[in-house]
């Protein structure tokens, strides 16, 4: 008997002619995709070689394109930021999974293993991250001959501004001659990793739609600043001439006042009345505020936190650091993940098709590092859970012995959520053993039965 209980209201079943008629007759609309890039009326523009979908860029891009982007590394916060959400997943240790059980899946994901070995491995990596800030990234792989296996010996990064998409997302690449639809590429030639698809858009859409903004402004900020540094560093001269005097005479006195700045000394004429203006404002928000608060959204935009690049003011706690520490490692483990698949789609399955063709694709995985001391305390909850469980169990079949039916005292046992995680086969033991539970006997208070050996004996043990 399942000691399991069943749901109220179980599922009702299919039929077994429906799951077999729709096996046989499989509906060609459930083969195809029917919102298809044919009929996307969200494209815009769309021609032989489909077009951006990011507002940002096709709005500021301009002549330009996606290189609106790449100025977004000029920053140095904003560099700094992708560059370390990049670091947070490179710097892991990698690993190739076999994608199955059998010796030629094993000796596949060896194949691949030894592939990467001899590449630069961490710098292939940064270079397909930069879809994260651009939408897609684009790689193309130089082969050759091994011995006997056919390997990647290259693998070189390209600007993304030379390639276009065709409405099948075939990569193809802009050329003088054709510098609207680009000419179409050979197989296992080019990696594409992409981040941010929605749709039917094969470009994807990176930060860098979000972060434009953010540095856009905190960089006419940063003018502003300067300006006003050089008004406060250097205040303007105002020269106040009388009624009457002429033209030519106030254009000397203008010259003479630009270069007051660096003069010792200058001379003007009678009358002239000549002062300092000096920059000044009242209120509390600043230039720098300003700025450190683009610069705090751009950390939040890349990593999902601050508190491990920025002070912020009073400090911030420990605990806080760590919480957003750990946004870091999330974003890296969605990066990875992203990343994995890429890999497993184009180069790991190239490589497997060259040289073992019917092995199953292996993955390779970033592996996130361990935390020792969450281990560790993890490892302790769960040793205190485990013997507070024990004695629960123990009391609950000490107090089934009580019944001599065992299908009763089974009943008893299972009623208990604590037992819950235990099979059925432990439960018949517990149930056959209740009696032995029941027979442990606890050894009598001597203050209670004023026997005087046995006290004797107990004040003789504790000495010992």
């Amino acid at each position: 008997m399942s000691r399991r209980k069943k749901p109220k209201h179980a599922p009702r079943a299919q039929p077994a002619a429906f799951a077999e008629s729709a096996r046989k007759n499989l509906p060609s609309d459930a083969r195809t995709l029917i919102a298809s890039v044919a009929n996307d009326i969200t494209i815009p523009f769309y021609s032989g070689a489909m077009q951006h979908a990011d507002d940002t860029l096709i709005q500021q891009g301009g002549g330009k394109g996606l290189a609106i982007y790449q100025e977004i590394k000029r920053d140095p916060h904003a560099g700094s930021m992708l560059e370390k959400r990049k670091s947070a997943l490179v710097s892991r240790d990698w690993e190739a999974e076999p994608g199955g059980d059998r010796p030629i899946d094993k000796e596949a994901a060896d194949l691949v293993d030894r592939c990467f070995e001899a590449l630069p491995f961490d710098k292939v990596c940064r270079d397909l991250l930069d879809a994260t800030l651009m939408g897609f990234s684009a790689a193309e792989l130089v082969w050759d001959r091994v011995g006997a296996e056919i390997r990647p010996v290259r693998i070189i990064a390209h600007d993304q501004r030379r390639f276009v998409f065709d409405r099948d997302w075939q990569l193809r690449l802009l050329t003088w001659n054709n510098m609207t639809e680009g000419e179409l590429l050979p197989a296992r030639k080019f990696i594409v990793h992409r981040v941010g698809v929605v749709g039917n858009n094969p470009y994807g859409l990176g930060l860098g739609s979000s972060l434009f903004w953010a540095v856009l402004f905190k960089r006419e900020g940063i003018t502003f600043w300067l300006h006003f540094l050089e008004k406060f560093s250097a205040p303007t001269v105002v020269g106040k001439t009388p009624y009457g005097m002429l033209s030519d005479e106030q254009a000397r006195l203008m010259n003479t006042l630009v270069n007051v700045r660096t003069s010792s000394a200058i001379t003007v004429p009678i009358g002239t009345d000549i002062e300092f203006l000096e920059a000044s404002r009242s209120g509390t928000v600043t230039y720098e505020q300003f700025v450190a608060y683009w610069d705090k959204q751009i950390s939040i935009a890349v990593t999902g936190e601050t508190l491990t690049s920025q002070v912020t003011e009073g400090g911030g706690n420990r605990a806080l650091g760590e919480v957003h520490a750990d946004q870091l490692e999330v974003r890296a483990d969605s990066d990875g993940d992203e990343l994995a698949d890429t890999l497993r789609g184009s180069l790991c399955r190239w490589i497997v098709e060259y040289n073992l063709p019917g092995a199953a694709v292996p993955t390779v995985r970033r592996l996130r590092p361990k935390n020792e001391k969450a281990a560790a305390e993890t490892r302790k909850s769960k040793a205190e859970a485990a013997k507070l469980t024990d004695e629960a169990i123990s009391i609950i079949v000490k107090q089934a012995a009580k019944f001599e039916d065992d299908q009763v005292a089974r009943e008893y046992i299972v009623s208990f959520e604590v037992t819950d995680a235990l099979s059925d086969k432990a439960i018949d033991a517990l149930v056959a053993a209740r009696h032995a539970f029941a027979g442990e006997a606890e050894e009598p208070d001597p203050f209670q039965t004023a026997d005087v050996a046995q006290f004797s004996a107990v004040r003789l043990k504790k000495k010992r």
